[in-house]
């Protein structure tokens, strides 16, 4: 019985995800549809996400004779359309089409979290209901703050202070000091700073038109990224400095500070592979991770045994041995996806993340606020750079970094980091109405 349920659900799986990735794809090349069409194919999607959804937890109930996994469904999809209650009446107007890739990425992580380990997928659950709450106390507070970009100085000193802290006395994993354990629950400051850091170098270009603010966000990119080194969050480092390697350039649009910047960020780069031998561990799995598999190639042969396993169509929910790849649950929860729903799948998700981060990139060149607009393609940057490297490590296009996949991977510090930057990007021009003695900035 459980084999039949298994196996009839990877056609029904992949058929949902295939439905949502096309109707994802006609938004993205056809942004001019018809309101009537345009409602339609989202309510769609909406109901593709909660029949797969459903029919993931059912595959898992039968396969492990948990009856809690039932009730804890319902929970989850109770969360998910408070999420987009929340978003719809936050955002003006609400990207329905972003909405329902945020919540089929959370479905993902629930489904295979859940299959994973229960009861991390419960503490996932918690920190998704915990970040949602964050997430609109955040936004209340920024509708009341008039003309933000002023206080780009208290951002910089909150996020260096902050990753200051964890330089010295975090506690380290992997190699590098990345987080602090409070009362049980472990905090990676890190995530967070990634939005106050994108505050800080939209207020410097929007505060001082001219060359100042260049400098001040390149002295301050530069002091969040050393600190980073520091800690030896390199992988956290690389996605400061490509955010700030392309909002500077959307900002100036100059090619030969591009061109500067680059080369800086290789030549540092050459420095840090030098500087720490970790670095050169990666390299050497990244290369012939067989030659090094009882050892330092271990996870990513894992990884590519898996995928390679799952082939198109995938061996099925439970069918797999994703709990063989060492922390699976987090930076490669993706391998686990590939072996278990197939390659097509992954190609559809990977796809979804690609518009996802179009539809930011939308959100942001809509925005009538020029502080707002580099906040969201800053976020969108994020989000895009941190999809790349975690799949890109997964798949062994580029050496692990470590990073986490968006929405999907395990870990409360990077769902609620990408809670409030999923929630500032879809109200962006309504914060920009809402704040008081609010003026229009050009650069």
């Amino acid at each position: 019985m459980v084999s039949v349920i298994t196996s009839f659900s990877r056609i029904t799986i992949l058929s949902y995800i295939i439905i949502f990735t096309v109707i994802d794809l006609i938004q993205i090349f056809e942004p001019k549809l018809n309101e009537v069409v345009g409602s339609i194919l989202t309510t769609i999607q909406a109901v593709m996400i909660v029949l797969f959804l459903c029919n993931s937890a059912a595959v898992i109930y039968f396969a492990k004779e948990n009856p809690y996994v039932i009730l804890t469904t319902v929970f989850q999809l109770i969360f998910l359309t408070v999420i987009a209650i929340f978003l719809n009446n936050l955002s003006v107007p609400a990207s329905k089409a972003l909405i329902n890739n945020m919540l089929l990425m959370l479905c993902f992580s629930f489904v295979f979290i859940e299959r994973l380990n229960f009861n991390k997928s419960i503490r996932q659950l918690i920190n998704g209901v915990v970040s949602l709450v964050v997430a609109v106390i955040v936004i209340y507070f920024l509708r009341k703050i008039p003309e933000i970009s002023k206080y780009l100085f208290v951002f910089a000193a909150i996020g260096i202070v902050s990753l200051l802290a964890i330089s010295f006395i975090g506690d380290i994993e992997y190699g590098a000091r990345l987080s602090f354990n409070v009362l049980g629950i472990r905090i990676q400051p890190s995530e967070i700073v990634k939005i106050t850091y994108l505050f800080f170098i939209a207020g410097c270009i929007v505060t001082f038109r001219d060359f100042r603010g260049y400098l001040f966000s390149t002295i301050g990119a530069g002091m969040h990224v050393l600190v980073l080194v520091h800690s030896k969050d390199l992988g956290t480092a690389l996605v400061f400095l490509a955010a700030y390697v392309f909002l500077t350039f959307i900002a100036y649009k100059n090619y030969i500070l591009l061109g500067l910047e680059i080369g800086g960020a290789i030549v540092g780069g050459i420095i840090a592979f030098n500087a720490f031998p970790h670095i050169q561990t990666r390299f050497i799995a990244w290369l012939d991770p067989l030659s090094v598999v009882d050892d330092k190639g271990y996870q990513i042969s894992q990884s590519l045994f898996a995928i390679g396993t799952g082939g198109w169509l995938g061996s099925g929910i439970c069918n797999g041995m994703p709990a063989k790849i060492p922390v699976v649950v987090s930076d490669f929860i993706f391998a686990a996806i590939s072996e278990e729903m197939g390659a097509i799948v992954a190609i559809c998700l990977i796809i979804i993340y690609m518009c996802s981060t179009i539809m930011f990139l939308n959100c942001a060149f809509n925005c009538s606020n020029s502080f707002y607009m580099l906040v969201v393609s800053g976020i969108a940057i994020i989000f895009g750079i941190q999809t790349i490297l975690n799949i890109g490590g997964v798949i062994k296009f580029i050496p692990s970094t470590g990073v986490t996949l968006p929405f999907i991977s395990y870990g409360g510090s990077s769902l609620l980091s990408m809670f409030i930057g999923f929630f500032i990007a879809e109200s962006s021009e309504e914060l920009w109405i809402s704040a008081k003695g609010r003026r229009r900035y050009d650069y």
